[in-house]
């Protein structure tokens, strides 16, 4: 699938702890950000992804840009500012620690390249300057996520007239969201609900970023909502069962749909 796309959004180092005890804790560190979790698993899909973010020339970024490098993930449109990289700490998977950095300066978008695309994904880890500046010139159809951050006005609907916007329950209760990831209980698009399997998994952060790409790929395939949807639900429900990074679950999302993909041809 050789559709491009172009994805606005953050750049984090994650850091996972979990246990609860300090010497016998385990460790995990990672590239991450919901903006480049869903460009990377729309890369790992076969999209065409241009990602556009910040990072700033320090030891974070060498880590996060030499392990994109090596998935093959191309970083020629994330920019290099002066400031720190963002970076993301969780315990027991609930975030205690965000420092933002370089992901709270503005974007810099090539668009040049981004008139190449007729679809684009972009969420609230950047500048409020950011969304409303891609909104007004963006020629496509926009994924707009409404999370991390509660920075969306009531009126973002007026800045595009192709815009599809997602989010969680807490977020769409401030705005009128068309998708709403509804955790175990599954997500809704309207009137119509996919039912989750109503567990509580153990490694949910990056979910909905996973969610998020795996939606955005099925509708780009042509395929109706409901079933969207329901891959959508069933894959990111599937990744958050042994997957601890964001990233480990954008990287196997390809495998992970493949098997959603497999039972839901097989169902009666």
């Amino acid at each position: 699938m050789s559709t491009k796309i172009a994805v606005v959004g953050g750049s984090f180092v994650d850091i996972y702890i979990y246990g609860d005890e300090p010497h016998g804790c385990e460790v995990v560190e990672d590239c991450g950000g919901s903006g480049l979790n869903v460009a990377f698993a729309l890369h790992q899909l076969g999209l065409q992804v241009f990602f556009f973010s910040n990072v700033a020339k320090d030891h974070r970024a060498t880590f996060l840009l030499n392990k994109l490098q090596r998935f093959g993930f191309d970083t020629n449109h994330i920019t290099v500012k002066d400031g720190e990289t963002g970076l993301h700490i969780s315990f027991n998977d609930r975030t205690i620690a965000v420092k933002r950095g370089v992901n709270d300066l503005d974007v810099d978008v090539d668009w040049k390249v981004v008139s190449e695309c007729s679809f684009a994904f972009i969420n609230t880890e950047v500048s409020k300057r950011t969304i409303e500046n891609f909104l007004k010139n963006f020629q496509g159809k926009i994924f707009l996520d409404a999370g991390p951050r509660h920075i969306l006005s009531d009126d973002i609907r007026s800045l595009h007239e192709d815009l599809i916007l997602i989010g969680n329950e807490s977020q769409c209760e401030r705005i009128a969201c068309d998708v709403i990831k509804m955790g175990p209980s599954g997500a809704r698009w309207n009137e119509l609900h996919i039912a989750g399997d109503g567990l509580a998994h153990p490694y949910t952060t990056g979910c909905g970023d996973v969610f998020d790409a795996v939606l955005i790929f099925s509708l780009l395939k042509g395929e109706e909502r409901r079933v969207a949807l329901e891959k959508a639900v069933k894959v990111s429900q599937e990744a958050s069962k042994s997957f601890k990074s964001a990233l480990a679950k954008a990287q196997a999302v390809k495998d992970l749909l493949e098997d959603v993909e497999a039972g839901l041809s097989t169902s009666p």
